[in-house]
């Protein structure tokens, strides 16, 4: 019982001194960061039209062409709706990008 009380106890003290409340990258999170997805935006030449293609690594169903836009903001925004959609499919679909959350170890 003692044994066990101070497992837990260790285990509960080395939570709470090994958490650390700064991050190195503190930016937030976005529509531009989702994993396996990936934007182009850019401009014509003399600037009078923009394109914009969104690739999705994980079903090239989900992928656009390239369009053309009248702005940079309808592109930006066709890009941002886009990727929303995509990205809502994946977690739909449960689909694992390759990116794992570490899983916690504690000390004996």
């Amino acid at each position: 019982m003692i044994k066990t009380l101070r497992k837990l106890i260790r285990i509960m003290l080395y939570e709470e001194i090994g958490r650390n409340y700064h991050t190195l990258d503190n930016d937030p999170y976005s529509w531009e960061d989702y994993p396996d997805i990936h934007v182009n935006i850019y401009p014509m030449e003399d600037g009078s039209k923009w394109f914009a293609q969104v690739t999705v690594d994980f079903d090239d169903n989900l992928s656009t062409p390239n369009r053309v836009f009248a702005s940079e903001e309808d592109a930006q925004n066709f890009a941002r709706q886009h990727v929303e959609k995509a990205n809502r499919d994946r977690l739909a679909k449960n689909i694992n990008t390759g990116n794992r959350t570490p899983e916690l170890t504690y000390p004996e």
